[in-house]
């Protein structure tokens, strides 16, 4: 399936039902460019009353505006170390999230199938304001509730915040693996 949804570099995410974890995507002309949402169990919509949901297994669908599937986030283990798995539009397996495990700085490792680091997400308790660095320490991107300019005044939720990946960074499979761990990040932690 052919899809733009990767082609923009802004992505305004919505939460719109706090219940179902549904989200709308935006791009920066302000139009709805996808949805996110995490499918749920019966069992598992109750065990998220009492037990944390970063411990619980999830799977997230990200699709387009016409509905096609463009990423799906799977965590299959019931336990805080098992591994989140993001794959792209076909089931490939294009990214691991591993989580750093510092209690005073934690920080989130996005790997790509040859377990090579491609990216890391830090700062991520800080404010809501993550920053997204390549291997080398380069900022090639952002996540943050701070909302500026066309957007301000569309998106009103609270759980809404803005995903940046910088103009430069053109390796769509590694696009779709950061893009996608920012959202399950964002979502979880």
């Amino acid at each position: 399936m052919n899809s733009d949804f990767f082609e923009t570099n802004n992505y305004f995410v919505d939460k719109k039902n706090s219940f179902q974890e549904h989200y709308n995507v935006y791009n920066d002309k302000r139009e709805r460019i996808g949805r996110i949402k995490q499918k749920l169990t019966v069992l598992q919509k109750i065990l998220r009353l009492t037990i944390s949901k970063t411990l619980l297994p999830f799977s997230i669908e990200i699709r387009s505006a016409n509905g096609g599937l463009e990423a799906s986030i799977l965590k299959k283990g019931i336990f805080s170390k098992s591994q989140i798995i993001v794959q792209d539009a076909t089931g490939k397996k294009v990214g691991i999230i591993n989580k750093k495990s510092n209690h005073f700085k934690p920080a989130f490792k996005i790997l790509n199938n040859a377990n090579e680091v491609i990216a890391e997400i830090g700062d991520v308790w800080k404010k809501s304001n993550f920053i997204i660095n390549d291997p080398s320490e380069n900022q090639i991107g952002t996540i943050d509730n701070d909302w500026k300019g066309s957007m301000k005044n569309v998106l009103r939720s609270g759980n809404s915040y803005n995903v940046n990946i910088a103009t430069t960074y053109n390796n769509n499979e590694e696009k779709v693996a950061i893009l996608s761990s920012a959202i399950a990040l964002n979502m979880f932690f």
